[in-house]
C-alpha cells in the first residue's frame, strides 16, 4: 500500500505543479492529435505567428509551435508556479526517453527520476531512494509538464501589451462528466450545466519569440507559470555520479494501513474489508 500511495503522491503531487487546475487526465490523446496538426501546420507557416494579431487560429500561434517543441526528443524547463496558495519550484529535463522533476511544492522537496521505465524517488541528504516500476511512457506526460495546448483550447487573440510582450489567449471548457472507477460514471444529464471555462494567456518575447509566462484564470482564481528557462539542445538525463553508493529503501506494509481489498461504506464512513 505504501508503495502505491508513494507513486500516486508523487505523480500528483508534479502534475499539480504543470498542469494548475484545468488539465484532465484523458487529455493526453488529445494533445498528441494536437501536435500532430501543429508540426504540419507550423513547418509551412513558422512565419504566421511571428507579430501580435496575425495568428488566426490555434495552429498558427506561438504557443503551438512551443507546444511542438516539448513533444520533441529533449527539453529542459526552469519554472515557477505563483498562485494565492503557494509558490512553488520546479526544473524538467527529458532526453532520450528518460526524465528527471526536481522541484519544490508547498514546502516539499522531490527529486523524481524516470530511467528505462523505473521512476527513482530520491532524499540527497540521506543518500537514500526508493523505486518503482512505471508503465506510462515519456510521451503520455510531456503536454501535461510543458504546460501544452491540444485540442480542446480554442484560440481568442493575438496582442500586444503594454510591456511589449505578445499574450495569446485560449479558453477550455471542461465536461464535468468523469469516469470514477470500470464503467462507474457522473451522471450530470438531470442536473444545471456544472461545465466551467478555463482562460489561458501565454506570453512570449517579441523579440526571440520565446515563452515567458503562462497565466491560468480559472473560477477567480490566478496561477502564474514564470518560465526562468528553456532548452530543447544539450540535455542530459542521468543518476548522480555517485549513486551506485546510495541506498535503496523498501516499502514496509504496518498495520494501520488500509487492506488492498478494504471497501468504504459510503453511508457511515465505516472501512470494511471482505
Amino acid at each position: 500500500m505504501k508503495k502505491i500511495t508513494a507513486l500516486l503522491v508523487s505523480l500528483i503531487m508534479s502534475c499539480a505543479v504543470m498542469a494548475g487546475c484545468s488539465d484532465s487526465s484523458s487529455s493526453s490523446s488529445s494533445k498528441a492529435d494536437s501536435t500532430s496538426k501543429a508540426e504540419t501546420s507550423a513547418a509551412a507557416d513558422e512565419s504566421t505567428a511571428s507579430e501580435a494579431g496575425t495568428a488566426t487560429d490555434l495552429e498558427d500561434t506561438l504557443t503551438a509551435q512551443y507546444t511542438k517543441k516539448i513533444q520533441g526528443e529533449s527539453l529542459a524547463i526552469d519554472m515557477t508556479v505563483a498562485s494565492e496558495y503557494d509558490n512553488s519550484s520546479a526544473v524538467v529535463e527529458i532526453a532520450g526517453g528518460n526524465m528527471h522533476m526536481k522541484m519544490n511544492f508547498m514546502g516539499v522537496d522531490m527529486d523524481i527520476y524516470n530511467i528505462d521505465g523505473v521512476m527513482y524517488t530520491l532524499d540527497s541528504e540521506s543518500k537514500t531512494y526508493y523505486t518503482v516500476d512505471m508503465e506510462e511512457s515519456i510521451d503520455d506526460f510531456k503536454s501535461e509538464m510543458g504546460y501544452g495546448i491540444n485540442d480542446s483550447y480554442k484560440f481568442i487573440s493575438s496582442e500586444t501589451t503594454d510591456d511589449g510582450l505578445i499574450c495569446e489567449t485560449f479558453e477550455s471548457t471542461e465536461d464535468p462528466d468523469m469516469e470514477l472507477e470500470s464503467g462507474v460514471t457522473l451522471d450530470t444529464s438531470d442536473s444545471d450545466d456544472y461545465s466551467f471555462t478555463t482562460t489561458f494567456k501565454y506570453y512570449f518575447n517579441a523579440d526571440t519569440k520565446d515563452l515567458v509566462k503562462i497565466e491560468t484564470i480559472s473560477d477567480g482564481s490566478t496561477t502564474t507559470v514564470t518560465v526562468n528557462s528553456f532548452t530543447t539542445e544539450n540535455v542530459e538525463v542521468k543518476l548522480p555520479d555517485d549513486f551506485d553508493s546510495w541506498t535503496e529503501q523498501s516499502f514496509d506494509m504496518s498495520t494501520d494501513d488500509i487492506p488492498y481489498d478494504a471497501e468504504l461504506d459510503v453511508e457511515s464512513g465505516a472501512e470494511s474489508a471482505e
